[in-house]
């Protein structure tokens, strides 16, 4: 059984890989390409933002608890 479900996904990637390379090829997959280059970035910057807010909320934490005491 697991031998089918990885033929299967090994197809199914084939297939995906087949029809990025078709819609990258064409005017509209380039803005695809393009609009999904810009989402990438906005949400890594994004993770960036938080984990360092993150990281001064722990450090505000840790440096009152050290105060305390």
């Amino acid at each position: 059984m697991a031998n089918g479900n990885s033929i299967f996904a090994f197809f199914a990637g084939v297939v995906t890989g087949a029809a990025l390379l078709i819609l990258a090829n064409t005017e509209k997959g380039e803005e695809v390409i393009e609009n999904i280059k810009e989402k990438g970035s906005e949400a890594f910057e994004n993770g960036r933002a938080a984990v360092l807010n993150g990281l001064d909320k722990l450090e505000d934490t840790l440096v009152k608890k050290e105060k305390e005491d």
